[in-house]
């Protein structure tokens, strides 16, 4: 079981009020909730619907997530829980970043080596300047890198790619993400109203 594997859940009731939860199965979670043995305050107020979920983190964190939205009024609870999902992305995005700028460092490092020994030249000596004059030529502008793609991205441009729409085995197919994953983020972006169903289990841009 990963350490990560842990979630921290919002259902609306059929009273319309909300119930918070954590679990590390959502699918296992809301089926037991549905058949009256997943929570006290459920029991008697099924059927109940999935409105928020947040990414995986570890045990510790969902429980303290969950304390925090317990703490909220019920308006503010599933803001509270997307406000968690904004922040731990721009974590991720910032720690993928950081992998990336070590691993160019790492690089340079190890062509400036290249460079020393192909030239003969030891680290601490220089090549002598010439004073010749150079003509100036002009400097192309370098391409700009285009943004490294989420993967929340990633399954919505091959969503909005089909005109058909799209299920969850042709997503995990074109990503290689796993059935989890997959449905996880499907989940939360047609809560946020970025994707519709199309069908039963086909998903197209909203």
């Amino acid at each position: 079981m990963s350490e990560n594997g842990w979630v921290v859940y919002l259902v609306r009731c059929v009273d319309q009020s909300l119930y918070c939860g954590v679990t590390n199965d959502i699918n296992r979670r809301l089926l037991e909730h549905n058949s009256g043995r997943g929570a006290k305050y459920t029991k008697s107020r099924t059927p109940i619907v999935l409105v928020g979920i947040s990414p995986e983190m570890k045990k510790r964190d969902a429980f303290r997530l969950e304390y925090r939205i317990k703490q909220v009024s019920a308006d503010k609870k599933l803001s509270e829980l997307k406000k968690e999902e904004r922040q731990m992305t721009i974590k991720k995005d910032l720690q993928n970043l950081k992998k990336e700028i070590k691993a160019l460092g790492t690089q340079m490092e190890k062509l400036i080596k290249e460079f020393d020994k192909s030239h003969k030249l030891g680290p601490a000596k220089k090549a002598p300047l010439k004073t010749t004059k150079r003509a100036t030529t002009k400097k192309v502008p370098a391409k700009k890198r285009s943004p490294r793609l989420t993967a929340t991205d990633r399954v919505l441009k091959f969503i909005s790619q089909s005109k058909k729409g799209v299920n969850a085995a042709t997503l995990m197919k074109k990503t290689g993400f796993d059935d989890k994953k997959i449905r996880n983020i499907l989940q939360r972006t047609f809560n946020e109203g970025r994707i519709k169903r199309a069908g039963r289990g086909i998903y197209v841009g909203a």
